[in-house]
């Protein structure tokens, strides 16, 4: 399931990136710090993640662009008390969504995917819906600033997180 999952967003990017007019630039790249801080029951067992992600915009209309997001967010373990603490949780996510912008700056997003997890815990089926904020900063260069809920669903159980991602769009 993961390779299909992979082979769809893989195939639908590049066959939309080469089917571009060089003359309007449809596709644009965006790389940033993010942090995360654990959600229910996540939150008993782990804290503060930091990480980077980078994400790929496509334009297929005026407000709407399709997204593929990856990285790597780490999660503090916390202390089950007796010396005893929980290991830190690392998560590489791999997502592709839809993002709609309400104006040439606020946006909505929702993303779908594949978690996978550090600690042989393999992966999961990822959700995150977000909302955001970009500022022009220079010609085609702008400031993306998003808050979202990163979960993550594996077996009948889920953890999740909610979380800041700051962002350089070129």
């Amino acid at each position: 399931m993961k390779k299909s999952i992979l082979s769809v967003f893989l195939s639908a990017f590049a066959g939309y990136a080469f089917a571009q007019d060089d003359t309007d630039k449809k596709m644009h790249f965006s790389v940033g710090p993010e942090f995360g801080f654990a959600a229910s029951d996540f939150s008993k067992t782990h804290s503060v993640g930091i990480g980077a992600t980078a994400q790929l915009d496509g334009r297929i209309s005026q407000y709407t662009h399709i997204t593929l997001t990856t990285g790597y967010i780490s999660y503090a373990g916390k202390s089950a008390g007796a010396g005893v603490k929980f290991k830190a949780a690392g998560i590489i996510p791999l997502k592709g969504g839809i993002k709609y912008f309400f104006t040439d700056a606020f946006y909505a997003a929702s993303q779908i995917g594949v978690g996978f997890f550090s600690n042989n815990l393999g992966s999961a089926f990822a959700y995150t819906p977000m909302l955001g904020y970009e500022f022009a900063i220079k010609s085609e260069k702008a400031m993306d600033v998003s808050l979202k809920y990163d979960g993550y669903s594996k077996n009948g159980s889920s953890l999740g997180s909610i979380g800041l991602r700051l962002a350089f769009r070129f």
